[in-house]
Order: structure tokens, then C-alpha cells, then sequence
């Protein structure tokens, strides 16, 4: 979790980014390397909970860059409509993500090289009880 976490507010731009421990766990399996100028690297985030959680979440996991503690990517938008979520205590479940490549100050562009934070965020909204929300490290990527 981090200060990111909450009922869907969302990442901002320069956000600074602060992780503790939370009632999900994220693992991210993502290229380690993307080529200057690409748009997007696609992975997959395999995510787990200690306990059973059942509700609903988008079919994919937001992803985002972090460089010296800041947002610098934002999530690439998602035009669709929530999945079912059925997650056993200590189960993973998989889902797809993709990072933008490009950055999220004013005008945009392309990142420069450098090592940035590869951050995912998940939301599931439970059949019952508050949102369950997770913000977390799952890597890191070498632009060139």
C-alpha cells in the first residue's frame, strides 16, 4: 500500500509515492528493458490475498513509473467494464498491465533513458465491506 491507496482516487502526476504493507500482495512479471521512444511495455501482475475476497476489479492492473519518488507515467486508460473476482485465501490470480512510456508533465513525450520504479495498482471493490486497495513495487525498468 501507499499514499496512493484509498477507493480509486487515482494517481497524479509528481505524486510522491511512500509503500507500507497491505491487505494485497502485487508481483509483477515485466520486461526489464524497453527501447527509448516504444509506447508501452506489457506485463502481467500476479496478485494474492491472505484472506478470500470475492468482488469486482478491472480486468487489468494500472501501472505507472516512479523516478526519485515521483509519478512520472500516469495509467493508460481503461475503457472497460468491471471482472468478476473470486480470490482464495493465498490464491493468485493473474492479470494483464501495461506501462506508458510516455511522460505525464505538461506536452508529454517520450521518457528519457534511465531506471524508473515500475509500480501496479489494484482496486477490487468486495461484495461487502470497504474497497480493498493495493499500491505496490513490482520491478523496476531500464529505458535505453
Amino acid at each position: 500500500m501507499s499514499s496512493l491507496d484509498g477507493d480509486g482516487g487515482g494517481v497524479r502526476c509528481g505524486q510522491d509515492v511512500r509503500t507500507a504493507g497491505g491487505a494485497l500482495n502485487l508481483a509483477g512479471r515485466f520486461p526489464a528493458t524497453a527501447t527509448a521512444g516504444e509506447l508501452r511495455v506489457a506485463g502481467t501482475v500476479d496478485v494474492t490475498s491472505p484472506s478470500a475476497l470475492r468482488g469486482v476489479a478491472a480486468p487489468y492492473a494500472d501501472m505507472f513509473l516512479v523516478k526519485d519518488g515521483k509519478v512520472v507515467t500516469l495509467p493508460v486508460p481503461q475503457d472497460a467494464v468491471g471482472v468478476r473476482w473470486e480470490l482464495a485465501a493465498g490464491a493468485a490470480k493473474s492479470v494483464p498491465g501495461e506501462v506508458a512510456l510516455t511522460s505525464c508533465e505538461p506536452g508529454g513525450g517520450p521518457l528519457g533513458p534511465g531506471t524508473y520504479e515500475l509500480y501496479a495498482r489494484i482496486a477490487i471493490f468486495p461484495d461487502s465491506g470497504p474497497v480493498v486497495a493495493a499500491v505496490s513495487r513490482v520491478g523496476t525498468l531500464d529505458v535505453r
